[in-house]
């Protein structure tokens, strides 16, 4: 029946051409939003999806920074006059982050991506005393920005940092069959276009049960976006790899996962075999 079908190719091309103004939208506004504190997404590490800045805001405001530790909002309030702040992870995605490792027992715990140390402090906090975290990061420096406030809350003591690349690190643990099974939770937000070669190894070093949690993996929202949408260079440039990414997180048999709207969008892959 040709009215139905020609109704809903109209229907798609108004889709599309809805998508391609709200990602043109998005790309005009960006540069505005990083200079301006009237902007959409203002808040730092406001990496929400949510369609409302006062539903977000809400959230923060109602049950995220009133239960935020005074550290946790120290270090986030000290990141943000670092001019990569975009990097850090969001304070709602902090506190989740925290629960999820108090809820699983966790106690041996791996971070590849540290930046300033807020997601790294937020596990740390949720760990018992003798919790240990392998923290990697190419650059000491943003480390050691938030060092102090990490030593102030008395949790230094449970971080091992390592400065450089984590893939060396991750063949040389691969190697020790004593390291197989040996994590509880793992929690990426590094270098993108690594994420499945961190996988390929990770899935040896968490246990049966654990959890390793990728970030980003909704990436400024660019999944959906058109192929000819605007975006900007390194969204577009690391698009590709979260997708495939996704695509193969969804198609291994050895994990459970679950896609949160967190942030930019964190994986749950819990090891089952």
């Amino acid at each position: 029946r040709p009215q139905p079908i020609n109704r809903e190719l109209t229907s798609r091309k108004e889709r599309r051409a809805k998508n391609k103004l709200n990602f043109a939208s998005m790309a005009s506004n960006n540069g505005e939003e990083q200079q301006t504190q009237a902007g959409r997404h203002q808040e730092v590490g406001h990496k929400s999806l949510l369609q409302s800045d006062a539903l977000y805001q809400y959230i923060l405001e109602t049950s995220v920074y009133p239960r935020e530790p005074e550290s946790m909002k120290e270090l986030r309030e000290l990141t943000a006059k670092h001019p990569w702040n975009i990097m850090t992870t969001s304070a709602d995605e902090g506190q989740f982050l925290n629960m999820l490792l108090k809820l699983i027992n966790a106690k041996n715990t791996m971070e590849i991506g540290v930046y300033t140390g807020y997601s790294l402090l937020a596990t740390a906090l949720a760990l018992p005393d003798d919790g240990k975290i392998l923290a990697m990061d190419i650059n000491r420096e943003n480390y050691e920005l938030g060092l102090p406030i990490i030593q102030k809350a008395g949790v230094a003591h449970k971080i091992d940092f390592r400065e450089g690349p984590a893939l060396p690190v991750l063949d040389q643990m691969v190697q020790d069959e004593k390291n197989h099974g040996s994590f509880d939770f793992i929690f990426v937000d590094a270098d993108k276009d690594n994420y499945l070669n961190y996988h390929k190894r990770l899935i040896e070093l968490v246990k049966v049960g654990g959890v390793i949690g990728y970030d980003n993996t909704l990436w400024n929202g660019s999944v959906v976006a058109p192929p000819d949408a605007p975006l900007r260079k390194y969204v577009r440039y690391y698009r590709d790899f979260v997708l495939e990414l996704n695509k193969a997180l969804a198609a291994d048999p050895r994990i459970e996962i679950c896609m949160l709207p967190v942030g930019d969008g964190i994986t749950l892959c819990r090891r089952v075999k």
